[in-house]
């Protein structure tokens, strides 16, 4: 019984001597391996990022430099001397700054996805502001306004309030393209 009590306490201490070794082994393998996939998955996020970012960055600045030059063609000092035209009815002219606005308004809608949600609000509010420039100047006009008429209106109306929308626009997309870039 002894005998038995001796080899089976043997046995208990020969299986220690083979599991504790291995199980430190194991935990050591299962640690390293870990760590190696967790490196491999930072690199590769880190190499897609740049990967993304040597796309995307033109891409944000042809979008800054197209709602720039958006900014500048509805600037009301350049769509008057634009669009008028002698023997053009203050009307027709309306029709014509409000269509071209729209028109280019348009074509540049798909650049808000490169700036920030506050710039395309921003250009969404100056686009209106012209607008509404436009509309007050034609209301105070007389019935036989001619297009010129309403277009000397809308750029007294711009000198007299000094801050001319369009160029506070494009003076902060600057300040953001040198804080995103």
């Amino acid at each position: 019984m002894i005998l038995t009590e001796i080899n089976a306490l043997e046995v208990i201490v020969d299986f220690f001597k083979f599991i504790i070794p291995a199980a430190i082994v194991f935990g050591v393998t299962y640690f390293l391996i870990t760590k190696f996939y967790e490196d491999q998955r930072r690199t590769r996020l880190l190499d897609l990022k740049k990967e993304h970012s040597k796309t995307i960055t033109p891409m944000k600045l042809q979008a800054y430099e197209r709602l720039t030059l958006f900014l500048d063609r509805i600037s009301p000092d350049n769509l008057v001397l634009r669009l008028s035209k002698s023997g053009q009815t203050a009307s027709q002219l309306r029709v014509a700054l409000i269509q071209t606005i729209s028109d280019e308004y348009n074509h540049n809608i798909s650049q808000q996805i490169y700036i920030s949600d506050q710039s395309w609000q921003l250009i969404k509010a100056v686009k209106e502001q012209i607008i509404g420039i436009v509309e007050i100047c034609y209301k105070e006009c007389d019935e036989n306004e001619t297009g010129p008429g309403l277009g000397k209106k809308i750029l007294t109306r711009l000198m007299a309030e000094r801050d001319i929308p369009t160029q506070k626009a494009i003076q902060l997309l600057k300040k953001e393209i040198e804080i995103v870039f």
